[in-house]
């Protein structure tokens, strides 16, 4: 037999042994056709040799492990290169999968290259290298970086943000739903960031509805919470129920004239966009109840409680709005 014939078959066994059939006679055949200055390295990151000794004890506990798993090769091939008269190359892939028991899922697929390295020593052919990995499933064809798994894995991370975004917001205003809204009002609070609150109300929604019909309803909801984003832009805008709208304005140097002022603007504004979506008619307002966060305060649960009760007073009043008192 000649020497290529020889490695490449030699190669070949040593995979039957550690693959599919393991056992501790064919492992001792292994460690048999192995040289004591044996370098390898492995797919595991830990799989990084160059002691012999060292070799022998994880080889020999992984054989507890090959026993419980079977494989079968599915492709292999094996080519020689001789590198001088007494040292040779082989060289191949080899595509190997477990076994599978009925209803079971394959969990191991190994589409392995490998380089052996062996030299002639006094008592015959020896490997002194031997070196196998897994290429990269997304590695594309002409890729010498893996450029398509960073790629993917960036588009991941994106489409996870923007679902963690999306999961957020109230998908018809695109303002925060009621408990991002909490979450982040909450912190912006526990953090000491002045500000004020606002809870909002649509005044006859309901009737809009029966009237309208629920998609001239969705459309004034749209056109109010475009209001919202103009008017509070930068700070925490949520819808907190059907026709119920709040705020957490970061404003931590505002005057209660700010508040009124910027709050009657808004109003106006409203009322015009109203007609123009509904006709003329006296229904078309909302009332909003205030309060200013205060240092000493650190429930938002209690914050948001006064200045619902300040909405309330506002709905039964004459005005548009409401200021909170500390009660």
């Amino acid at each position: 037999m000649d020497t290529k014939q020889l490695l490449c078959d030699t190669t070949k066994k040593f995979w039957e042994y550690y693959l599919l059939s393991p056992s501790k006679e064919h492992f001792e055949k292994i460690f048999t056709a192995c040289s004591q200055q044996l370098v390898m390295i492995g797919t595991g990151k830990h799989e990084f040799y160059v002691s012999f000794d060292q070799i022998l004890k994880d080889m020999t506990a992984n054989l507890s492990e090959a026993e419980t798993i079977r494989f079968e090769i599915l492709d292999e091939w094996y080519e020689y290169l001789e590198l001088g008269a007494d040292v040779g190359l082989v060289y191949g892939g080899l595509w190997a999968r477990q076994q599978a028991e009925a209803e079971e899922k394959v969990l191991v697929d190994m589409d392995t290259r490998f380089s052996v390295l062996y030299r002639r020593e006094a008592d015959g052919w020896k490997i002194i290298h031997l070196h196998h990995s897994m290429p990269y499933f997304d590695q594309q064809s002409g890729e010498y970086y893996p450029r398509s798994l960073s790629q993917k894995a960036r588009e991941a991370l994106e489409l996870a943000e923007e679902f963690q975004k999306k999961s957020e917001l109230d998908l018809m205003t695109g303002v925060y739903n009621q408990e991002s809204f909490r979450k982040y009002s909450r912190e912006a609070m526990l953090s000491g960031q002045a500000g004020a609150l606002y809870v909002f109300d649509l005044d006859h929604f309901k009737e809009v509805n029966d009237t309208y019909g629920h998609i001239t309803g969705d459309i004034l909801l749209k056109r109010f919470s475009g209001l919202l984003k103009k008017y509070f832009d930068g700070d925490i805008i949520g819808r907190i129920g059907g026709d119920e709208f709040a705020v957490y304005e970061k404003a931590p140097d505002s005057l209660p004239e700010d508040h009124v002022r910027k709050i009657l603007s808004m109003e106006k504004e409203y009322h015009n966009e109203a007609e123009k979506i509904l006709g003329e008619g006296n229904i078309w307002s909302w009332s909003v109840g205030i309060g200013i966060f205060r240092d000493d305060e650190r429930s938002f649960v209690d914050l948001f409680d006064r200045v619902d009760k300040a909405l309330y007073r506002a709905k039964h009043s004459a005005g548009v709005y409401c200021w909170s008192d500390k009660k």
